[in-house]
């Protein structure tokens, strides 16, 4: 009669099992839980405005009070290296001053999140009146903001960003409460650099919508370029048909930046060149042209680095 093998100190594979579930659930309590990235912008000064340089170095948000609609993507005047096309109720200076002050808000939580606000809170913000037609003037910039498509393409990589600059909105019109949505695909608007823009500055350039202009795209240049005045009469999207009007107009614009601190000086020489003396602050210098692909920042984190959204 053959012997019976003694099997009882090898584990069964239902043993084996549970000693490999046991040994999971033991690391997994000793590795601390690390919560998904978020997709969100910088958490930049409340001082300022974090805005990308696509949208400030051209005629995107123009300096014309007439609004042109465009039914099919038109391309639009930008710096080299940057094309913007746009198909809609054509932006102006009034809807930079809603965008800036809806991203500021936007900051503060991860995109794709709701961002509420009060339109009286935020018209006072805006240092505008609050009566009947300034709600009506905001109920159409945002409903332009979200209505409006725009295509920026960086023709160095050949990435393209296309979408409204505003993903989608509510409105309580009981209470004027609002509810904005931001796209985390506008992130990619950012990894193109952005610049912070002096919110008081801006403010105190009031309705003049030529230096609200220059005010922002001089603030994407560190050390700006000399432009010809018929160049910049072009990237502002000016509807002026004299050059010499513009002109004048421009010399007005340049010297109430010098007066809010925006540049030190200016001059326009002989060659109708526009020179300026800029004078470029600390958080100027940090992110003008911010080069380095942006990574996806921990809400556990103090971090203010950009995430980086899949295009």
């Amino acid at each position: 009669m053959a012997e019976m093998k003694d099997t009882s100190s090898k584990p069964s594979p239902v043993d084996r099992l549970k000693a490999i579930e046991k040994q999971a659930i033991k690391k997994a309590r000793k590795t601390p839980a690390v919560p998904s990235p978020q997709m969100s912008l910088a958490l930049w000064p409340d001082s300022v405005r974090g805005v990308p340089n696509a949208v400030l170095r051209g005629s995107l948000f123009t300096v014309s009070k007439t609004r042109e609609a465009f039914k099919k993507r038109e391309l639009l005047a930008a710096v080299d290296g940057i094309e913007v096309r746009f198909m809609g109720i054509r932006f102006n200076q009034t809807d930079l001053d809603v965008w800036e002050m809806l991203l500021h808000l936007a900051r503060l939580q991860p995109l794709g999140n709701q961002v509420a606000f009060h339109a009286h809170a935020f018209l006072k913000a805006l240092g505008r009146k609050t009566g009947g037609k300034d709600h009506e003037q905001l109920k159409e910039e945002i409903a332009r903001l979200q209505s409006g498509t725009v295509e920026v393409t960086w023709t160095k990589n050949g990435k393209t960003f296309g979408g409204s600059l505003v993903s989608e909105y509510y409105r309580d019109e009981e209470t004027q409460r609002y509810v904005v949505v931001f796209s985390t695909k506008m992130l990619s608007l950012y990894e193109g650099g952005y610049s912070h823009i002096n919110w008081e500055q801006r403010a105190a350039l009031g309705n003049n919508s030529l230096a609200k202009w220059l005010h922002g795209f001089y603030a994407t240049h560190a050390a700006p370029l000399p432009y010809k005045v018929e160049t910049l009469k072009t990237l502002c999207g000016s509807t002026t048909k004299a050059l010499w009007e513009f002109r004048r107009m421009l010399k007005n614009a340049l010297a109430e930046l010098v007066e809010v601190g925006a540049i030190k000086d200016w001059e326009i020489s002989w060659d109708d060149l526009v020179r300026i003396e800029n004078k470029p602050s600390l958080s100027q210098i940090k992110h003008i042209n911010k080069a380095s692909a942006p990574t996806r920042r921990n809400r556990s984190k103090t971090s203010a680095g950009l995430k980086k959204a899949p295009i």
